[in-house]
């Protein structure tokens, strides 16, 4: 039971990378506002400058971007030293080595049936929310400014880029490549999954996001697991996040229409699922 403890380090290490990215903005803003030719009000305070610069829409986005660029080269290295080099689950010594096994698995069948799957679970995902927001409006409202912060009028291709590429790797290697493989450790697989599940979904912060996180939290740990590599719940993790530019509207028109949309959706999104992780397709 000694690797308990490092189940929930990583959720530390998360937290003092986010803090330490506030601050480095902050110090940022500071030498931009004492650098600044423009007159600049006396009370330029922390309040001021929080209120002015540090909400921006570009800001907000570049800093999430270095906060998961942070997630891919700390928790990378983690994994890598932790769970691959020893153990040779992943057979890299070299840059080329893990090009050429990163090459392997994006090219063959697996990624395209979890790319597709990616895209039903989005459908599938919004097909239930929308059926169950008029009975959760506080709750939807919170999760809505969430959304538009990512695919609204504000967001830019820096966010878009942060949210669809960089935070599903940077997510992955956290809790399907650290926190799952220390699970693994204490206790059996299918409870080791259904935890990292769970922090997954406390993670997000918000109740209507942190449900499905959890749900999708334990696909992917049961994909990383049942397949053997991180890179495949990093693929559908990749589809199912730039899935949410792509959601026809038009589907969830009316509540049969969006009955409809759910269950084949979920259908789908199942069988996808199925083809993806038998061991026999290459």
């Amino acid at each position: 039971m000694k690797y308990i403890w490092f189940m929930f380090l990583p959720i530390l290490v998360v937290i003092g990378i986010q803090y330490a990215v506030i601050i480095g903005d902050l110090a940022i803003l500071f030498m931009k506002n004492i650098l600044s030719t423009k007159e600049v009000a006396k009370d330029a305070s922390l309040e001021f400058i929080m209120n002015s610069d540090f909400k921006q829409p570009m800001n907000q986005a570049y800093m999430t971007l270095v906060q998961y660029l942070l997630y891919i080269l700390v928790f990378g290295l983690w994994y890598y030293k932790a769970f691959c080099k020893d153990n040779k689950q992943v057979n890299t010594n070299t840059i080329k080595e893990l090009a050429i096994y990163t090459k392997e698995r994006l090219l063959c069948i697996k990624t395209i049936f979890l790319i597709v799957a990616g895209y039903f679970a989005q459908l599938f995902v919004d097909g239930v929310l929308t059926l169950v927001e008029p009975h959760f409006k506080n709750q939807f409202a919170d999760y809505g400014k969430m959304v538009d912060s990512i695919t609204g009028v504000g967001s830019s291709w820096v966010m878009l880029f942060a949210v669809i590429v960089v935070a599903p790797i940077g997510e992955e290697l956290l809790f399907r490549g650290v926190i799952q493989h220390y699970g693994f450790k204490n206790f059996a697989p299918i409870l080791a999954i259904t935890l990292q599940g769970l922090i997954f979904g406390l993670y997000h912060g918000n109740i209507i996001q942190g449900i499905y996180a959890f749900v999708m939290g334990i696909v992917l740990g049961l994909v990383a697991h049942k397949l053997g590599s991180i890179i495949y719940p990093m693929i559908l993790h990749i589809s199912v996040n730039a899935s949410l530019l792509l959601v026809p509207q038009v589907l969830y028109e009316g509540t049969i229409r969006t009955c409809l949309t759910t269950v084949v959706s979920g259908g789908i999104f199942v069988i996808m699922l199925w083809f993806a992780m038998r061991k026999k397709i290459a």
